[in-house]
């Protein structure tokens, strides 16, 4: 009886088994907390300099007469026509979009004063829509994890993501393109026979609208 009455007051060895267990769940909340110190200044930082980049690519690819010198990062008046850039050139060539994005890019986030590590990926290109141009910018940074815990299946690398887009403004581009999409609707309407069809629901719109109050 007093053995057992000592194995059970005995303490020995109780901190090392409580250091076991909690020295696991105290660097999982080290890395938890070291992730978001570097997560969400990166995430600001990347959305500033995409949505940057995606503006100044926009402008000078639209009616402005302005166009972005990645070398002091200021916009300038572009005092010849002729040097404007065509809208239509992104259908054929994304080379200089590409190269000026991942540029600007570059030059916001060096200023930032968010972690550099890792490794960061710019990606450039131009959705031409019917009626609109956009200009997509998507910025990847990679940093690896402080501790390894590969062996609980979390990853050694945690990629930051952010897109950022900005539309092309063209006045004279967009009257043209709506032309265009009139004209092609008044194509359909005449080679198929919709124009009876065309009347009749908008006829019935009418009616609709007349019975709701809304004429």
């Amino acid at each position: 009886m007093r053995n057992k009455t000592n194995i059970v007051k005995d303490t020995k060895g109780d901190a090392v088994v409580e250091a076991a267990i909690m020295f696991p769940i105290m660097i999982m909340i080290f890395a938890a907390l070291f992730l978001l110190a570097v997560y969400l200044p990166t995430r600001a930082t990347l959305q500033r300099a995409t949505q940057f980049a995606a503006t100044a690519i926009a402008t000078e690819k639209s009616d402005a007469w302005l166009y972005f010198d990645t070398g002091d990062m200021r916009y300038y008046w572009e005092n010849d026509k002729g040097n404007l850039m065509n809208v239509y050139e992104a259908l054929f060539s994304n080379g200089d979009v590409q190269d000026k994005g991942e540029s600007i890019v570059e030059r916001v986030e060096g200023r930032s004063l968010s972690s550099k590590s890792g490794t960061l990926e710019v990606e450039c290109r131009i959705a031409n829509k019917i009626v609109y141009k956009e200009v997509i910018v998507t910025a990847t940074r990679r940093f690896t994890t402080p501790v390894n815990l590969s062996f609980i299946g979390f990853p050694t690398e945690i990629p930051v993501t952010i897109t950022s887009t900005a539309v092309v403004q063209n006045g004279e581009e967009f009257v043209r393109n709506m032309d265009m999409a009139v004209d092609f609707v008044n194509f359909i309407m005449e080679k198929f026979n919709l124009t009876g069809v065309a009347d009749t629901i908008s006829s019935f719109g009418s009616r609709a609208a007349s019975l709701l109050g809304w004429d």
